[in-house]
């Protein structure tokens, strides 16, 4: 896959349901737990 550089501009309650998701050991960081969400949806959508 290649390379890019995305932008997201989350409200106070999605960065509330991000953090609760990694606190729950989903990901080690929001980085990470975007990067996956990012790329499953990418499989799913043959991209």
């Amino acid at each position: 896959m290649a390379s890019r550089t995305i932008v997201l501009k989350l409200n106070q309650q999605q960065l509330e349901l991000i953090d609760r998701t990694i606190k729950k050991g989903e990901a080690p960081d929001r980085t990470a737990l975007i990067k996956r969400a990012v790329r499953e949806y990418a499989e799913a959508h043959g991209k």
